[in-house]
C-alpha cells in the first residue's frame, strides 16, 4: 500500500530515489520512499479507510513542509507498507530510503541511524486477569514478540523463558487475549494504546529504556543529515510536545 503525503504533485511523481538522488527523477523532485510496519498503534496504524495514520505518519509531514521550505527542489516522502522485520532488508537491497517505524537503537543493526525522537521502553503485557505482577514473575512463562524487535532481545534476557517471535503486534495482541501467552513486551506507547482500548494489563517496570530513531541504509549519511535537520526542527517546535500529548508518547530526554 503507499499513501503519498499531502504536498506531493502527482503531475511529478518519479521513480522512487534512493539515497536521494536518481538519474530517473526530474532535476527539480526528490523524491523520499519511507518503509513503515503500520501495526504500532499509536506511531503507525490503518484507520477504517485503510490510511495509515499516527505519530509518525503525523511527523513526516511535517519533516516534508520543512525540506521544501526555501528549497530549489520539490520533496515528496512516500510510505511503503511491508513487514516489520522487511524493513531493514528492503534498505540494504535499495528498495526504499528510510524506516520509520518504531526502531530503537540496535547495534547489530547495519544501518545509519537519526538523531532519536522520542522516548521509549520495552514492557511486559498481559491479559487483565493474569496473575503476574512483577518482571521476576515472567521467569519459565511463554512470552510473545515482535520478530526483529527489541522486545525480543529484552524476553530472551528472562531466565528460563519460552520466547515467540511474531510477525505483527496485531497477532501478538490477539494470541495474547486468547491467553495463548502469559505475557507480551512491546513498546510502551504501544502497550498503553492497548491497555486504554483493550482488556489487558502492563507492568509499570521497564525490561529495557531506549529511544526511537529513523533508520537508513549503512554509509548514506547525506539522507540522515537531511532527516536531522528535520528533527532538530521538530524537536524545537509546538508541534512536538502537542503530538507527543495527543499520542501519550514520551518526549526524547535531552543529553
Amino acid at each position: 500500500m503507499k499513501k503519498f503525503m499531502k504536498w506531493a504533485c502527482a503531475a511529478l511523481m518519479a521513480t522512487s530515489m534512493v539515497a536521494c538522488s536518481s538519474s530517473n527523477d526530474s532535476e527539480d523532485t526528490k523524491v523520499i520512499t519511507i518503509g513503515i510496519s503500520p501495526d504500532y498503534a499509536p506511531y503507525e496504524s490503518l484507520n477504517t479507510e485503510g490510511e495509515i495514520v499516527g505519530f509518525d505518519v503525523d511527523m513526516v509531514n511535517l519533516f516534508e513542509k520543512y525540506l521544501n521550505e526555501d528549497s530549489d527542489v520539490v520533496y515528496s516522502l512516500e510510505f511503503k507498507q511491508m513487514d516489520f522485520d522487511n524493513i531493514i532488508t528492503q534498505i540494504q537491497g535499495d528498495q526504499i530510503d528510510l524506516g520509520i517505524s518504531g526502531f530503537s537503537y540496535d547495534s547489530q543493526r547495519e544501518v545509519e541511524w537519526s538523531k532519536a525522537y522520542l522516548g521509549s521502553s520495552q514492557v511486559a503485557i498481559l491479559p487483565a486477569d493474569s496473575e503476574i505482577t512483577s518482571i521476576d514473575q515472567l521467569e519459565g512463562k511463554s512470552i510473545a514478540v515482535q520478530t526483529g524487535s527489541t522486545g525480543e532481545k529484552a524476553a530472551n534476557e528472562v531466565k528460563d523463558a519460552k520466547v515467540s517471535g511474531l510477525k505483527s503486534v496485531q497477532d501478538i495482541m490477539n494470541a495474547l487475549a486468547a491467553h495463548q501467552y502469559d505475557a507480551a513486551i512491546v513498546d510502551s506507547g504501544v502497550a498503553k494504546n492497548y491497555v486504554n482500548n483493550s482488556d489487558f494489563i502492563m507492568l509499570e517496570t521497564a525490561l529495557l529504556d531506549e529511544q526511537n530513531f529513523v533508520i537508513a541504509k549503512k554509509g548514506n549519511t547525506e539522507i540522515i543529515d537531511l532527516i536531522n535537520t528535520c528533527i532538530d526542527k521538530f524537536l524545537a517546535s509546538d508541534d512536538y510536545a502537542d503530538l507527543c500529548a495527543k499520542y501519550e508518547l514520551s518526549p526524547v530526554v535531552s543529553e
